[in-house]
């Protein structure tokens, strides 16, 4: 064989995987591809959750150079209704996503073969492993690892069931000191304002359906609705995967990380958290393929549907009943400081789905009679 593993996408996925297979057993003979070349443009609101930001740092302790604010306060609207969620900490770590891929392509390809601007094509089975066919040549490995993101080819290859929704961002120059979210027009979505240096990342996504029309219109109307109005210096669709409660994540010796496993929260669309978090888990999966043999793969199956599978299907769940009743659910969360609270650690994932849930059945009838 070539190489022990081969790593297709460089993003927060790959690259977390690199990492902390690195760091686990740095003997391992790697190539990691990657179709773009670095630092590239990559549509996202970059939007760093305290547990994503935590993980991150954990392994990169440099992240903080990437970080531009941190924002630590709310403001949903539906319509004309309007609910603020402070926080006396951080809520969410914002970033550019250029800026953030390129610095953990820095720090996790070192002592790593790398070859940006190659696309793989697809793989075929090898002996015990891969033969992997890119655009330019050929290479044959133990292990492949599939980070290639929402347009991933090794997932379509090998009918990874996911959830495709779409998105429609919008950079524009602008200020805003918080992060707006808005419900009005949307059936299982949202529109999303995150603040950055100089700019503020607008957007559209429907995840569980939508089209780039719509979502191009909503946000256009949207940005008005909130005095988001200056030039605009990027604007494009992309489709973004929703996470399933069953998650789809190997072929034998080829694991899927990320979007291109669908491991996405189907809520929020957050998928930073859930690329690293599946690149931590891969690495030690594979660490443990080399000392303990091919079974310890399966690993990762099992601890990504243990993590991530529950957490996906309460989501579901929440969304039902907020989309169903987005209004009043909005006026309920506002008549209670407690479900203030709740719902800003929901939003930022520091509360686990079913919690929160049962916290607002509770809650929820008390507040309503507030009026």
């Amino acid at each position: 064989m070539d190489f022990d593993v081969i790593v297709s996408g460089l993003g927060p996925a790959g690259c977390t995987f690199l990492r902390e297979l690195r760091r686990r057993n740095p003997d391992l003979k790697v190539l990691a591809l990657d179709r773009a070349e670095f630092p590239r443009h990559k549509p996202c609101a970059g939007g760093l959750t305290p547990k994503a930001y935590r993980l991150l740092k954990e392994l990169f302790p440099e992240l903080d150079t990437v970080v531009e604010r941190r924002v630590n306060r709310f403001k949903l609207f539906f319509k004309n209704r309007e609910v603020e969620l402070p926080s006396p900490n951080p809520l969410v770590y914002l970033t550019k996503r250029k800026r953030l891929d390129h610095l953990l392509f820095k720090l996790a390809t070192e002592n790593t073969e790398v070859k940006l601007g190659e696309t793989v094509l697809g793989a075929e089975k090898y002996k015990n492993g891969w033969k992997v066919k890119t655009d330019k040549r050929t290479y044959t490995t133990k292990l492949l690892i599939g980070a290639d993101g929402v347009n991933s080819r090794l997932s379509r290859q090998f009918k990874v069931k996911r959830e495709i929704g779409f998105t429609y961002e919008v950079e524009v120059e602008a200020e805003l000191n918080h992060i707006t979210i808005d419900f009005t027009g949307f059936k299982w979505g949202y529109y999303w304002a995150f603040p950055k240096e100089g700019s503020v990342t607008t957007g559209a996504g429907e995840f569980k359906r939508g089209n780039f029309k719509k979502l191009r219109e909503l946000t256009t109307l949207l940005n008005r609705k909130h005095g988001l109005t200056g030039r605009n210096l990027w604007e494009g669709g992309f489709p973004i995967p929703a996470g399933r409660p069953e998650c789809d994540v190997q072929r034998g010796p080829l694991l899927f990380l990320g979007d291109a496993a669908g491991l996405v929260d189907p809520l929020t669309g957050e998928g930073i958290y859930y690329a690293a978090r599946s690149g931590q888990i891969a690495a030690a999966a594979v660490s443990n393929f080399f000392s303990k043999g091919p079974k310890a793969l399966e690993e990762y199956r099992v601890r990504i549907n243990r993590e991530f599978g529950g957490e996906f299907r309460w989501a579901r769940v929440v969304g039902w009943l907020f989309f169903k009743f987005p209004s009043l659910n909005l006026k309920v969360v506002k008549n209670s400081p407690q479900l203030i609270k709740i719902t800003a650690e929901l939003l930022t994932g520091e509360l686990p789905y079913r919690a929160a849930f049962l916290k607002f059945i509770k809650l929820a009838p008390k507040a309503l009679l507030k009026g």
